[in-house]
């Protein structure tokens, strides 16, 4: 699916850079983040997920798999997540995929929830068909608004419209400054139920871990006594 370039209120993205984002992901979820973004990143990342797969079960090739693993890693890293994810059948066939940011500025007073309304139905590449489902939850992380709809996107070049599902969660979480987006997004209407409660499942495992210091450069020995 195309992935969202830059934040819906214009700036860009702003991982935390001391700590990475974890779920609890069971065998729903295979995790697609790229830290390099290179090709050959991407190519080891893809390899390792086709072979959780078993081969007796797949109805497409694990190389055509691990083609699609590879440019659907590629592209999404591009929007600068913390996190991706992707849902997949046992059969190999793509299901949802899901991403996490992190948006703020420094030296800027995040907005709360109710200052952020206004924020909360915009996409970039995309509007919604309907009405929204809007929800505000309490995670173990912080407090945050769920966001259920369905979306119409612009397709490149101008050429027709498709729909797609979307549940979205913004979360504020404690004692942090960021605000952030967990995106979730299907074409597959007839499993909206199934996916959605793999999204709703695993969001009380949300949590932001400090990464560890690297080591500093050991003091040099003193010299033994001749």
């Amino acid at each position: 699916m195309e992935q969202e370039q830059q934040s819906t209120d214009g700036n860009s993205a702003a991982p935390e850079d001391d700590f990475v984002v974890e779920f609890d992901f069971d065998s729903n979820w295979l995790g697609l983040t790229l830290h390099e973004g290179t090709r050959a990143e991407a190519r080891k990342v893809a390899a390792d997920l086709v072979e959780q797969f078993d081969p007796l079960r797949l109805t497409v090739s694990k190389a055509a798999l691990q083609r699609e693993l590879e440019e659907h890693a590629l592209s999404v890293h591009e929007s600068g997540p913390m996190l991706t994810a992707v849902a997949y059948t046992d059969s190999g066939v793509f299901l949802a995929d899901m991403s996490v940011l992190a948006y703020g500025e420094d030296g800027v007073t995040r907005p709360s929830p109710k200052e952020y309304e206004g924020m909360l139905l915009k996409w970039s590449y995309a509007e919604v068909k309907g009405d929204a489902q809007i929800t505000e939850v309490e995670l173990p992380i912080g407090p945050a608004v769920r966001v259920q709809a369905v979306l119409v996107e612009k397709r490149r070049f101008g050429w027709g419209k498709k729909l797609s599902e979307c549940v979205r969660y913004w979360v504020w979480p404690t004692g942090h400054a960021e605000i952030l987006l967990v995106e979730a997004r299907w074409l597959n209407f007839e499993r909206t139920d199934e996916l959605t409660d793999l999204v709703d499942r695993v969001m009380p495992s949300l949590r932001l871990v400090p990464v560890p210091a690297e080591p500093g450069p050991s003091a040099p020995e003193s010299p033994g006594e001749l």
